[in-house]
């Protein structure tokens, strides 16, 4: 004979409770910033290139050849402009308390701190004809890439040589025009826009070479390269030595988009027109 148990009703009714509670409940989102109406965006400033640092500060060139920090919310923080040091054709943020603004043109680095003061400058025509790639070291010193030696070569903020490779053309580097170069956990990676990405310990001991093309920009985190062509978003593993193709929020046929950077989760859609950041939730 069925009989009636107080204990276990109320013990259902709990459970069922719990479970309409979880199912009510809000899920987490992957994204935290919303795109704006067509033809705005989150930054109105006409970019010519822009780079993420590890906390979240946006640095901007703008057409005017100024370089612009801003803070994880887009309010404008530092200026530099110095019309003396050429025109500024790439910077490396990957230590934020020592900014690179290499000039191209003019074969010479000025270094910043983290407000955009000038802590020195780096005339590399005193020691080298021509450098197309520069960028801070682990260690605080500066890797440099040149094309007459074809070299990747090591230096002090003085120019002097702690180390340097043998021809790169040894390795397969065949006809390389290395536009860019990244170091994190003793791996330095340098971009060629046309031929990918050449990989290198921190010692300067050729590892080797991950081909890819039409490479607009790319970001480093010592374990992933996150690089955007004109095809999409994709990254490649250092460790696995494998590539995946990344959705991203922005439309790869926006008119005027010039690349996406992809910065600890959250994407930076770097238009002729402007900026507009995704943020992610997952951090």
């Amino acid at each position: 004979m069925n009989q009636f148990c107080p204990k276990r009703n109320l013990s259902f009714l709990g459970l069922l409770y719990l479970l309409i509670f979880i199912s009510c409940s809000p899920t987490k989102k992957t994204v935290t910033a919303s795109l704006p109406s067509a033809g705005d965006f989150h930054l109105k400033v006409k970019p010519f290139l822009a780079e993420v640092d590890n906390l979240g500060r946006l640095y901007v060139v703008d057409n005017k050849n100024r370089l612009i920090n801003y803070k994880p919310d887009l309010t404008e923080q530092y200026r530099y402009a110095d019309k003396k040091t050429g025109f500024i054709s790439r910077i490396d943020v990957s230590n934020p308390l020592k900014i690179v603004v290499f000039s191209d043109d003019f074969n010479k680095a000025v270094i910043l701190d983290n407000t955009l003061s000038l802590i020195s400058e780096l005339n590399l025509s005193d020691k080298f004809a021509d450098i197309t790639a520069c960028t801070v070291s682990n260690d605080g010193n500066f890797w440099v890439y040149d094309p007459v030696q074809f070299k990747l070569i090591k230096i002090r903020d003085n120019g002097s040589i702690i180390l340097e490779t043998s021809n790169v053309n040894d390795f397969g580097m065949k006809d390389a025009r290395i536009y860019d170069i990244r170091e994190k956990n003793n791996i330095v990676v340098l971009c060629d826009k046309s031929q990918g990405f050449y990989i290198f310990d921190n010692l300067g001991q050729y590892q080797y070479h991950f081909e890819a093309q039409d490479i607009k920009h790319f970001t480093f985190d010592g374990r992933n390269i996150y690089y955007y062509t004109g095809t999409g978003m994709k990254s490649y593993s250092i460790k696995f030595k494998e590539r995946i193709l990344m959705g991203t929020p922005f439309s790869v046929g926006k008119e005027g988009m010039k690349y996406v950077i992809h910065s600890s989760g959250d994407y930076y859609e770097v238009n002729e027109n402007g900026i507009n950041v995704f943020k992610s939730d997952k951090k």
